[in-house]
């Protein structure tokens, strides 16, 4: 009987580990497959890869990890976060996880718990260039561009190829106003992905900054052919066609944009309120004076402190009145 009891318990343990060993081996596989399906742009099939891992083996981190990366990149930030957070429960000294995190945080907008997040992920490994990259991001945004180009430097001090570093540094010169060092990493950005539609863009911002007009009409539309839908892109073009007194293209790229801001719910976009008083600028100056109007009022109602905004309208006022008087 003892020996019946033994035989049992020896040949349940074995079944025990053999489930084991196949539970491991398809929640790895499981993980590894959800992966290869991110990285080919699958995203349905790596969350459904992922969240059968996690099913079989809740203290899977890189299948969780893996899965809060792909709500962030899907736009379902607070997901991410709760899934990054669990992540990091498992293993709180995760460098990939707390930079993802941060990046998670940036996209929000609270950039101050990003830096924690990102500070604690070089802390741990100094030398990982994605979150000394995206720290510079986040530096950048709160206005800190010297911290910003110092971060930027380093991650290419550390991959020299990577150009969405150079590009990034690109534009903080642009915004410290060193223009010539700007165009110089745009250019080389430019040369090793002649697609880069953001380089491209910002190298036309740069070359309209510096009053080059035809430059940076020409960047614009190449980075128009690459995205036609890009608000950012025709609000820049559309203003340069209104410096070149090219008022109906310049119409037609401010129409453009404001249709997409305003499908899109963007209209708290500074881009947006830029359009609208450019577009009241054009009529204004094709003396289209209610339409002008009606544009620089909805402007102002969103940034009734816009100097710019202010004097414009004023101006718009000013020829009504005359044209009423001429009546």
């Amino acid at each position: 009987m003892n020996l019946t009891i033994a035989l049992i318990g020896v040949v349940g343990g074995i079944i025990a580990i053999v489930a084991i060993e196949i539970v491991f081996d398809a929640t790895w596989a499981l993980t590894q497959r959800g992966w290869t399906h991110k990285e080919s742009g699958r995203f349905s099939n790596a969350i459904a890869d992922f969240s059968r891992a996690i099913h079989l083996r809740p203290r899977n981190k890189w299948a969780i990890a893996g899965k809060a990366q792909l709500h962030r990149l899907m736009g379902h930030y607070e997901a991410a976060l709760a899934d990054f957070n669990q992540a990091l429960m498992l293993d709180p000294e995760c460098p990939w996880c707390l930079a993802n995190r941060g990046e998670t945080y940036r996209v929000l907008g609270r950039y101050e718990e990003a830096l924690v997040d990102l500070n604690d992920a070089i802390h741990i490994a100094p030398a990982f260039k994605w979150a000394i990259a995206n720290r510079g991001q986040v530096y950048r945004q709160l206005g800190y561009d010297d911290e910003a180009l110092q971060d930027f430097s380093h991650a290419l001090a550390l991959a020299p190829n990577c150009l969405w570093c150079l590009a990034n540094r690109g534009e903080t010169y642009r915004l410290l106003e060193q223009y010539a060092a700007a165009l110089a990493d745009f250019d080389r950005v430019i040369e090793h992905n002649p697609d880069y539609k953001w380089a491209i863009a910002n190298r036309g911002k740069t070359y309209l900054q510096l009053g080059h007009d035809l430059e940076a009409l020409s960047d614009f539309n190449r980075a128009l052919d690459l995205d036609p839908n890009c608000p950012w892109c025709l609000v820049n073009r559309g203003e340069i066609y209104r410096h070149i007194e090219f008022y109906e293209e310049a119409l037609v790229d401010f129409d453009r944009a404001i249709s997409l801001q305003e499908r899109d719910a963007n209209e708290l976009d500074p881009n947006y309120v830029r359009c609208l008083g450019n577009r009241g600028e054009v009529y204004r100056q094709r003396g289209q004076l209610d339409r002008a109007l009606a544009d620089f009022n909805h402007a102002l109602e969103l940034q009734p402190d816009n100097d710019w905004l202010q004097q414009h309208r004023a101006l718009a006022l000013q020829g009504h009145g005359n044209a009423e008087n001429s009546a």
